[in-house]
């Protein structure tokens, strides 16, 4: 029985051997063994130059293992042989970002967009992008598409939020954060977003509770940092002098947190804690959940016992 012309081909050994290279070098990717992934890249490559799926692979790959020019080279062969790939665009503008070449990656973003107008994540790539370059008013138009397609978007609340923080516009900064952490309580950087929100204000206690929450999800010493100065603020020394020291334990060299941790070292404290710089004031008591944590609870003049 002779196969027909057009499904021959899927039977040769040489298409037999590529598919089993290309499976071969994602099973390596998968389990981290970056070398051995590019090993049977490089076999499928040879047995197909202009295989685009090996040259994303191999983008990958080189993404993940830091190695940018070599990941931005591997996604741009890809998309000579498809320049359709959303994959690849969507690599080729992440590795131009690790390099900050913020302009050329929106350039990629826009050129996906005109094949995929509605790839959710390219607005909100670009947006990004754009953000990165000062254009917080384009960034805001990104994720404003976004919305309109998926307003239960929590990443595209919380970047709108961040860029509006840096317009100026603390009022509607806000509601964009409540709105990200309405729909996703534990959403990191929407807290983060809070902390610099609060700081910028100078509502040193609210600062200090939204940067607990958020150092409970992921240690950063900037957090850290921005907590201390938050303590500074409340006049309360041995918590700001506390949060210096895991800011330096996590950045040594960074001279803001040493600066900080000096002047926590000179501080007068007072314990005359007010009513409203903690929220939990009121409201809780010994025992109640999120008590037994609070880093002032033994200075609490609110907690019955």
């Amino acid at each position: 029985m002779t196969l027909p012309p057009e499904t021959a081909g899927r039977f040769l050994p040489s298409v037999d051997r590529l598919e089993n290279t290309m499976r071969a070098a994602r099973r390596a990717f998968d389990r981290g063994d970056l070398q051995g992934a590019l090993r049977e890249d490089d076999a499928a490559i040879q047995l197909k130059p202009e295989y685009d799926a090996a040259w994303l692979l191999r983008g990958h790959i080189f993404r993940k293992d830091g190695n940018m020019p070599g990941a931005i080279e591997a996604f741009s062969r890809a998309l000579k042989i498809n320049g359709e790939s959303q994959e690849g665009w969507l690599g080729l503008a992440a590795a131009l970002h690790e390099v900050g070449r913020f302009q050329e990656e929106g350039e990629a973003y826009d050129r996906l967009l005109k094949i995929h107008p509605r790839s959710i994540e390219a607005w909100i790539d670009k947006g990004a992008a754009l953000h990165e370059l000062g254009d917080y008013r384009g960034a805001i138009a990104c994720y404003d598409k976004v919305l309109g397609m998926r307003p239960e978007h929590a990443a595209a609340w919380s970047n709108k939020g961040a860029a509006l923080l840096r317009l100026g516009d603390d009022v509607g900064a806000a509601r964009c954060i409540d709105e990200a952490l309405h729909l996703d309580p534990d959403f990191y950087d929407a807290m983060a977003n809070r902390v610099l929100l609060y700081r910028r204000m100078k509502r040193h206690g609210e600062t200090v509770l939204w940067a607990d929450r958020a150092l409970r999800l992921r240690e950063a010493p900037w957090l850290w940092h921005v907590k201390g100065t938050a303590h500074l603020g409340l006049r309360e020394s041995t918590l700001a002098i506390k949060a210096f020291e895991h800011a330096l334990a996590l950045d040594p060299k960074s001279k803001e947190a040493r600066a900080g941790l000096r002047k926590a070292k000179t501080l007068h404290e007072t314990t005359d804690f007010y009513r409203g710089v903690y929220e939990c004031f009121g409201t809780l008591l010994a025992g109640d959940p999120g008590c037994e944590e609070c880093e002032i609870r033994a200075r609490c003049r609110e907690v019955t016992t």
